[in-house]
């Protein structure tokens, strides 16, 4: 009653590690024993995970290639209109050299968020006790005057956590870097820290931009999503809020996405209190 069963799980399991496209496969879930049946299932929940896992992989690279593919052909065109036409025609070596200078600044920029991303995926992040108020009022202090926008705070004092400084500094840069990236210039940002009775501790940042439709909040934290209103008239890389995201995971926090009233969005921080 025990060895056929393994038998039979053993036979498929080689069947899957020798298979090309082993994602879609299962191991066959006996009805008894028990002890069997509770052994494939795992075993079929791990191989759901890790094909999911792969896919993601897979998702990644193939979106990565497509956003380095765009300002590679523009250098590539542009170095061949200089290399064709320069001599003749030395006018177009500026215009041209511009266009390759802001293409491959972006192309750092997606490959420093890429690295970055990477390394988020493997950090595991040491939580110390910090003294979230003076945490959020040292960061805003080091970017005020860095945006357009007139940036406001609203600090709660005394407000106490464990989590990871550098990590949130990042998050809160990303959230206000963003918010500015999607505001008119005369709009106001507006950053709060408070913590209700009974309540954990939540950093918003809160923005009078167009907001951000139903639609695309379900995949906006999702890796290198960008909405179509603004893809190809805003700079980005739809890596930011991935990012920030998976720090937030890491340092024991939640990041979510709400309409502001009458216009705009919040981004919140909220902090685990265990």
């Amino acid at each position: 009653r025990l060895t056929d069963p393994l038998t039979t799980l053993s036979h498929t399991t080689q069947m899957i590690a020798g298979a090309k496209e082993p994602g879609a496969m299962r191991l066959p879930v006996p009805a008894q024993p028990t002890e069997v049946t509770e052994l494939a299932g795992n075993f079929n929940e791990l191989l759901s995970m890790l094909n999911e896992r792969q896919e993601q992989q897979k998702l990644f690279v193939m979106n990565a290639a497509h956003e380095l593919r765009t300002p590679i052909a523009t250098i590539r065109s542009h170095a061949q209109l200089i290399e064709r036409h320069g001599k003749d025609h030395p006018e177009i070596i500026t215009k041209s050299v511009g266009y390759i200078t802001e293409e491959s600044r972006q192309m750092q920029h997606l490959i420093d968020e890429l690295l970055q991303l990477s390394r988020a995926d493997r950090l595991a992040l040491d939580l110390t006790p910090l003294d979230l108020s003076a945490t959020v009022t040292t960061i805003m202090q080091k970017i005020a005057g860095t945006f357009e926008q007139a940036v406001t705070t609203e600090i709660q004092p005394d407000i106490h956590i464990t989590g990871n400084e550098s990590a949130i500094e990042q998050i809160l840069v990303n959230l206000v870097t963003n918010a500015a990236k999607y505001s008119p210039a005369a709009s106001q940002i507006t950053v709060t820290l408070t913590q209700q009775a009974n309540e954990p501790p939540a950093l918003a940042v809160k923005d009078q931009g167009s907001g951000i439709s139903a639609e695309d909040k379900s995949h906006i934290f999702e890796r290198f999503y960008r909405s179509a209103d603004v893809r190809g008239t805003v700079a980005g890389t739809g890596l930011g809020l991935a990012i920030a995201t998976q720090l937030a995971q890491l340092s024991n926090s939640e990041l979510t996405v709400a309409d502001d009233q009458p216009q705009g969005t919040i981004f919140t921080l909220i902090f685990s209190t265990k």
